[in-house]
């Protein structure tokens, strides 16, 4: 009974995925179906008379998925044409219906890169498993966009998603005179930004920064893992830069292990006692364009808002070719009652 439900809700996610895609998908699952309905198992079965029942049996389901596939393929073109009757008009009305606010808006999720295993495990909103909100916490969909801040505030660093405040990170090293260099999308091996101070030796790192924008402090696993990264690159020093602070546990290990954490109000402190300027270039950095949705960990585009059974989840907007996604978080506010 297990395999046979595991099998249902394959089919019933291919089903779903056609009815996403574009028709050709659709028509090409027809013609694959109503090829095995027509060709392949009736010519297994010649071949096998003692078997021929059983073919003849699967051959109807086939027959069956090939209707189906022509049906949403039918749908799916005459839905595009409507589509593109509608023009410009319909476009404004189905992004305004799309930015329409709920009642509670949690914060975009946070996290880092892919390739975190101990984060991910301690944190999903870090990795790409997660499926949505633990049971009995579900989550709902986003608000608009909050309105573009004029200062910096615990606030405004809370919900800035967790790739522009990787990126928000490693300029405010750059604004201290110090060279800073941001790792690509995907596996970063636990490190986020490698910092340079060494003038003899420009190229090696004199120092890694790890950045997580995560639902909750950051465990001690999580802060483990940088100090293992610190002794493979052989870099004395670690800086850890978390907007919801840090457990016990982790502040206890990293002050014995030389690494420095920056939770968000030392942040502020430290954003608010640069030059003026030079924290109003910052702000504008963080806060250009769509600042709070949160990007893709696997191809860096926007995500989508998505509902599932187990509730609101952030989905990438590629999919099915993208896959990436990451669970939606409640507001600091909320996550602390």
């Amino acid at each position: 009974m297990a395999a046979y439900r595991k099998r249902r809700k394959k089919k019933q996610g291919v089903i779903a995925v056609a009815m996403q895609s574009d028709w050709r998908l659709s028509a090409f699952l027809s013609a694959c179906c109503l090829f095995a309905g027509t060709v392949i198992l009736p010519g297994y079965a010649a071949g096998h008379p003692l078997l021929q029942p059983i073919f003849n049996v699967l051959a109807l389901p086939a027959w069956g998925l090939a209707f189906l596939f022509a049906v949403i393929a039918v749908i799916r073109f005459l839905g595009r044409s409507s589509a593109g009757a509608g023009g410009t008009e319909a476009l404004s009305a189905g992004t305004a219906f799309r930015e329409q606010a709920p009642a509670r808006p949690p914060v975009p999720a946070g996290g880092s890169a892919g390739g975190k295993t101990a984060a991910e495990q301690e944190h999903p909103a870090s990795g790409l498993a997660a499926a949505g909100p633990a049971a009995g916490s579900r989550a709902e969909l986003p608000p608009a966009r909050p309105p573009r801040p004029t200062a910096w505030s615990l606030a405004a660093l809370d919900q800035v998603e967790w790739k522009r405040f990787e990126d928000l990170c490693c300029a405010f090293y750059r604004e201290k005179g110090i060279a800073a260099r941001t790792t690509a999308l995907g596996a970063d091996g636990g490190v986020d930004i490698r910092l340079f101070q060494d003038e003899a030796d420009a190229g090696r790192a004199t120092a890694v920064v790890q950045c997580k924008a995560l639902s909750r402090p950051v465990g001690v696993a999580t802060v483990r893992e940088l100090r293992g990264v610190m002794a493979h690159e052989k870099v004395d020093k670690g800086f850890f830069m978390a907007p919801r602070g840090f457990s016990p546990e982790a502040r206890a290990f990293a002050a014995d292990n030389r690494i420095t954490l920056v939770d968000g109000k030392l942040f502020l402190a430290m954003l608010q006692r640069l030059p003026a300027d030079a924290s109003a270039r910052l702000l504008a950095l963080a806060t250009e364009g769509d600042w709070t949705t949160p990007s893709c960990p696997q191809c860096g585009d926007k995500m989508t808002a998505r509902e599932s059974a187990r509730g609101a989840f952030w989905g990438c907007r590629r999919f099915p070719g993208c896959r990436g996604r990451l669970p939606m978080r409640r507001p600091a506010q909320e996550e602390a009652v």
